[in-house]
């Protein structure tokens, strides 16, 4: 067995396809021993308890809520203290792979460098070298296809994580088409996210089988 922990920030869905997949033999080895929300609030929570897998939840707001915005210094340090503490809260777990499914923020230097030898895998809607660093990739991509009035080739990718955001070497990558006037961008997101249950699965997968 390979053990998955899953790093989460809001609805689910993409951990509800892993999920799905576990149920129907799609995930080879894995199984899900764990699920990390960085809000409380998350519904993804619920889908892992419906699960019946375990759930903690880590929210950057417990450090950085007694600090003044303008303290960029001690805001900093709170964020390095919560990106070691993440590292502890995932290690407890001993993943053999670590899936961003919707995690919305960046793993810095400092809890990079406490996972050193642990896999870890992120979904991202954009293609590789486009809308990096941005929780607003499918919004950017639909709006860019309207202003040029051009058809645009984006979708979604599955990339091992490293210290440079969304730069990291590509699992899986589905593209879709967007034509101008074609669809609203609620459509258009709507395609997009299911394609990322498929890219999820595929490359969760594939991260686990031997090199």
């Amino acid at each position: 067995m390979s053990r998955i922990t899953v790093l989460i920030s809001g609805s689910g869905s993409n951990l509800q396809a892993l999920i799905d997949a576990k149920k129907e033999g799609k995930l080879g080895s894995g199984e899900i021993v764990s699920v990390i929300s960085s809000s409380k609030n998350a519904y993804g929570l619920t889908r892992a308890q419906q699960a019946n897998i375990p759930t903690k939840v880590h929210s950057l707001y417990k450090y950085t809520k007694n600090i003044a915005k303008e303290d960029k210094q001690a805001r900093a340090q709170a964020r390095v203290q919560f990106e070691k503490d993440l590292a502890h809260v995932v290690l407890e777990d001993k993943p053999d792979l670590v899936v961003c499914a919707g995690w919305l923020l960046i793993l810095g230097p400092a809890f990079l460098a406490n996972v050193e030898n642990t896999r870890i895998i992120n979904l991202h809607p954009a293609l590789p070298g486009a809308f990096d660093g941005t929780t607003h990739a499918i919004e950017m991509a639909w709006k860019k296809c309207q202003e040029t009035e051009q058809t645009l080739i984006a979708g979604c990718m599955v990339h091992y994580v490293i210290e440079e955001v969304d730069k990291g070497e590509p699992l899986v990558v589905k593209e879709l088409e967007i034509v101008p006037g074609k669809e609203t961008l609620e459509e258009y997101e709507t395609r997009v996210h299911a394609t990322e249950h498929i890219a999820i699965v595929e490359a969760t997968k594939k991260a686990l089988e031997p090199k």
